[in-house]
């Protein structure tokens, strides 16, 4: 009986598999061959101008490349067409541009910042005379806390940039000493009792500014700074990052 079954099987299989099995996972399905996609050019004159400028700088540093290696008269004389090309353009926008800033002088900024020698100087005068009533005006308001090393030539160097710079604008400050000993040269001086910790002030020497009716404070320079460095970084603290004099 097993052997009938055995035999039956055969059989089967023999019919089954008398030709190749056609489509099984598709491995033998006729291969097509999909045609390769042309690519077709863009016209110059469509492209955008950042990409007509690209080109145009391409041709030119091509065409100077070229004549390095050839030397020849007729490569050189190509280069110097673009070359000539690019001159006659930086003239004729630096005419544009002069017509421009006179039809739109908001747009000049030496306008409002003088670029002669007569401009210049008014303006700094100027700005010297606003800067000087701000930062008097800050100091109606705020006092300065200078934390140091009493023994560190940098933060000694530091107390008599500091001093000259309290008594020009009438800055009320006191030093804290964070190495246990005061300096002399300090006026009103303390020893630190973990106020530098409290005020995560961990580079020395180093100079905040404290506003004594809302009880805040803000960093105004670390290490040796002149006063050049702390009239600007006041400012800038003063207007909240947001221009300085303009505030």
């Amino acid at each position: 009986m097993i052997k009938f079954i055995m035999l039956g099987l055969l059989m089967v299989c023999s019919i089954s598999f008398a030709e190749p099995p056609k489509g099984y996972l598709w491995y033998n399905l006729p291969k097509t061959t999909s045609p390769k996609p042309i690519k077709k050019g863009i016209s110059f004159k469509k492209l955008s101008y950042t990409d007509k400028d690209a080109v145009l700088r391409f041709y030119t540093m091509e065409a100077l490349h070229k004549v390095r290696f050839t030397h020849k008269l007729e490569d050189e004389r190509a280069f110097l067409l673009m070359q000539d090309y690019w001159l006659k353009e930086a003239a004729l926008h630096g005419q544009i541009n002069q017509k421009a800033l006179l039809a739109y002088p908001e747009l000049n900024f030496s306008v409002t910042h003088p670029s002669s020698s007569l401009g210049t100087k008014l303006y700094e005068d100027i700005r010297l005379k606003k800067e000087t009533g701000i930062l008097k005006h800050i100091a109606s308001k705020n006092g300065l806390i200078f934390f140091y090393r009493s023994q560190n030539p940098i933060d000694i160097q530091q107390i008599s940039i500091l001093k000259s710079y309290a008594r020009q604008y009438g800055f009320a400050w006191i030093g804290v000493s964070v190495d246990g000993q005061t300096s002399p040269q300090v006026p009103h001086s303390r020893i630190d009792q973990g106020e530098a910790q409290k005020l995560n002030v961990r580079h020395f020497p180093a100079i905040l500014m404290v506003n004594p009716k809302h009880k805040s404070y803000s960093p105004i320079a670390f290490g040796l700074v002149t006063q050049d460095v702390l009239t600007r970084n006041m400012l800038a603290v003063f207007s909240k990052f947001q221009g300085g004099l303009d505030a």
